[in-house]
C-alpha cells in the first residue's frame, strides 16, 4: 500500500493499447505503475513491491508465464498476487497460468466491472490473508515469551 493509502497495482503488457486500456479503469482507485516486458516488470517489482500485478502472457523477451515463474520463486515477491489478462482466452493456458501461482485469469478484451470486482476482491483476499498472518505472528510470539518466562 502506498504513502497516500491505496494500493498499488503493476500492469504488465507489451502493447500500450492494452496498458492505456487498463490504466483508464483502474487509476482513479489505485496508483499504478507499468511495465511492457517481463525482465522490467521484475525489476519494477522488485523495488516497489506492488500489491497486485496484472500480466500479459504473450510478450518478447521473456513470458508472463516466466515472469509469474520468477515471482513466485522470488521469497519476497511471491506473496503477490497476480492475474493473467490475456487474449489467449482457452482452458489450456488458463490452466497453466494457475498452475505456475496466478490467482486469476481474466480474457481480453476485458469489462472494466469485472475487472474492477476481480481487482477488488484478489487485494481484499491479500490483505485478509496478511491480518491472519499477523495473527499467527503475535501468538507465536506469545507462546515463545510464556516459554521463556518458564525456562526463568
Amino acid at each position: 500500500m502506498t504513502d497516500e493509502g491505496r494500493n498499488r497495482i503493476l500492469i504488465v503488457d507489451d502493447e500500450l493499447i492494452n496498458l492505456k486500456i487498463l490504466s483508464n479503469i483502474l487509476s482513479g482507485e489505485y496508483v499504478l505503475s507499468v511495465a511492457m516486458n517481463g525482465p522490467q516488470a521484475l525489476e519494477i517489482a522488485r523495488r516497489q513491491a506492488p500489491d497486485l500485478i496484472l500480466l500479459d502472457i504473450v510478450m518478447p523477451k521473456m513470458s508472463g508465464i516466466d515472469v509469474c515463474k520468477e515471482l513466485k520463486a522470488d521469497e519476497d515477491l511471491e506473496h503477490i498476487p497476480v492475474i493473467f489478462v490475456t487474449s489467449m482466452d482457452d482452458e489450456t493456458n488458463a490452466a497453466v497460468g494457475l498452475a505456475v501461482g496466478a490467482c486469476d485469469y481474466i480474457a481480453k478484451p476485458v469489462s472494466p466491472a469485472i475487472m474492477l470486482a476481480r481487482v477488488k476482491t484478489h487485494l481484499q483476499n491479500r490483505s485478509y490473508a496478511e491480518f491472519v498472518e499477523g495473527l499467527l505472528s503475535e501468538t507465536q510470539l506469545d507462546q515463545v515469551k510464556k516459554q521463556a518466562r518458564k525456562l526463568q
